[in-house]
């Protein structure tokens, strides 16, 4: 009675297994989207949840040719703006610094040691006036004199009109002491980011990215932003060094900040059945599909399916664009060396159906041995 009972038992677990087995079998196609693959469909129709969300190209001579066609037209426009923001950028011309407070001047009045800063003195006060908070210092004789938003010429001008009145034909000299009013800010990806002081020489971004110590190699020089009064524009590094687009070297002032991100964003991910899964950083220039896949150690001979390499996109649109190329195809390799990747693209290649199925039933052996076991108890 006990045997029959444990057929009956081992009978109906069988029939509970078998059910979401042959469900997994049926489903375990992964990224498949019903594109020409190895698995024959029926209708040769793409799936409606996938085409819903997605738009799928094949990686074709004809599509590769139109997408080159596109990126040489946009580099030509590049090229264009970029002539013309060269002819338009300042070269050289009149710079002029005006003092702003916190500023300290060195003020001299020849022959009148009285005025002057009492030599050996470490003072602030005695080794220079500080142009206070509201744009003033004060002077002997002279009293309040303004200085923020004037040059040293304007201050030297109307400190001699104003000692006049005391000391005949006054001999006055004022400099800038040290700079401490006016500061750009490198942030990001520098060896000593920092503020560094805008002084009586124009400061550009190259004199910026020189005084904080250059780039690191985690730079990103083709996406750096500059913020001024609130608003960001992008900077090319990489076109001002390496292209000689001095449009990029702009003038600095107070308060811009020139933020240099890292290179970790600009990456294409390789995964799937590939030797190496991986993350590669861009590199300056092109790079293909084939680089991709061989830095990742190409496919794997055992697991892949080398019928479906997709390509995964995003599009400004919110849609994303999926490119599909049949790695099995005799063309297959000259059209991946053809196809260009961007930064965050994500290369994927599909599982073979043997895997697949080894796999699943990888994972039903362990129930299949605990119905074995279950069968060895009753008995």
């Amino acid at each position: 009675m006990k045997t029959v009972l444990a057929d009956t038992w081992i009978r109906r677990l069988r029939l509970a297994l078998l059910g979401p087995a042959l469900l997994a079998l049926g489903a375990c196609t992964g990224m498949y989207m019903g594109v020409q693959g190895e698995r024959p469909t029926s209708s040769g129709a793409l799936d409606e949840s996938v085409t819903a969300r997605v738009d799928i190209h094949t990686i074709t001579p004809e599509t590769v040719h139109r997408l080159r066609a596109e990126r040489d037209a946009a580099r030509e426009l590049e090229d264009a703006r970029r002539d013309a923001r060269r002819a338009q950028a300042p070269q050289t011309g009149h710079y002029r610094y005006l003092v702003a407070p916190q500023d300290v001047l060195n003020i001299t009045v020849w022959n009148h040691p009285e005025l002057n800063n009492p030599a050996g003195q470490l003072s602030t006060d005695l080794a220079g006036r500080t142009v206070k908070d509201d744009g003033y210092f004060f002077y002997p004789y002279a009293g309040r004199v303004r200085a923020a938003g004037r040059s040293v010429d304007e201050i030297r001008r109307e400190l001699a009109s104003r000692l006049t009145e005391y000391l005949t034909e006054p001999q006055v000299d004022v400099s800038v002491l040290q700079y401490r009013g006016r500061k750009a800010f490198a942030v990001g990806e520098f060896d000593k980011p920092g503020p560094q002081a805008i002084s009586d020489v124009p400061l550009r971004v190259t004199d910026l990215v020189t005084k904080a110590g250059g780039l690191t190699e985690k730079a990103d020089q083709r996406e750096a932003i500059l913020t001024r009064d609130g608003v960001a524009r992008r900077i090319d590094l990489y076109a001002l060094y390496h292209d000689g687009d001095l449009s990029q070297n702009l003038l600095l002032r107070d308060g811009d900040v020139l933020n240099v991100p890292e290179q970790r964003y600009n990456k294409v991910f390789v995964l799937g059945e590939v030797a190496k899964p991986q993350s590669v950083l861009l590199p300056y220039g092109e790079y293909t599909l084939s680089e991709a896949l061989s830095d990742a150690g190409g496919l794997n001979p055992v697991t892949a399916n080398g019928g479906q390499v997709y390509v995964m996109r995003a599009a400004d649109s919110g849609r994303p664009q999926v490119w599909h190329l049949n790695a099995n195809a005799p063309d297959a390799l000259v059209l991946a060396d053809r196809f260009d990747l961007q930064a965050r693209d994500v290369v994927f290649v599909d599982a073979a159906s043997v895997t697949r199925w080894s796999r699943v039933i990888n994972q039903l052996l362990p129930t299949v041995g605990g119905a074995a076991n279950v069968r060895t108890i009753a008995d």
